[in-house]
């Protein structure tokens, strides 16, 4: 595997959908939420020798993807599930928009779904996906690269279910690595 200057793993809420009870990350926040992943990408000074990886649902994933994609970063996306699944699941909600934005993404970056697993799996998808993003960051950042956390979310600390936000948050943590939190909530 190839190591990589720098690896940031993105995650984060998805856009709230329509009439969610407690808000965490309303779709009117989506653009001052982009300008402050732009803000920390360029603070890290993510580059063309750097890696971004990214869950891919609507929300933080994508827009956290399409910043490193700007900054000239490769891309990986991880989806939970096969990519017409993912989009019914984690992309279409928050609106069409979102859904193309999401397929433009599939076109210039690397794409992985998550293998399957017995149906009797501990785990849920989201908290393996979680775990996948983990590993795969700090493999492609090897002994020498710096591993980071580019993170929406409303530092609550359980959300929606397991493998949410405060999970990755927990294990790039215990990692070592550089956690940066955007609260849409704070916005």
């Amino acid at each position: 595997m190839s190591h990589f200057e720098q690896v940031v793993v993105c995650g984060g809420h998805m856009i709230d959908a329509p009439g969610r009870e407690r808000p965490r990350f309303p779709a009117a926040k989506a653009e001052s939420v982009r300008a402050l992943v732009a803000k920390q990408l360029e603070q890290w000074q993510l580059g063309k020798n750097d890696l971004a990886l990214s869950g891919g649902a609507s929300g933080a994933d994508i827009l956290c993807a399409e910043e490193s994609l700007r900054r000239g970063a490769l891309v990986r996306l991880f989806l939970a599930q096969t990519p017409d699944d993912f989009v019914r699941a984690s992309v279409q909600p928050a609106g069409h928009e979102w859904v193309r934005r999401f397929y433009d993404l599939c076109e210039k970056a690397e794409v992985r779904t998550l293998p399957a697993v017995a149906e009797d799996a501990d785990l849920s998808i989201y908290e393996r996906v979680n775990l996948w993003l983990v590993e795969n960051g700090r493999e492609a950042a090897g002994e020498m690269g710096k591993l980071c956390a580019l993170l929406v979310w409303d530092e609550q600390p359980s959300g929606d279910g397991p493998g949410g936000t405060a999970h990755l948050a927990q294990r790039i943590g215990q990692l070592g690595g550089e956690v940066a939190i955007i609260n849409p909530t704070k916005l």
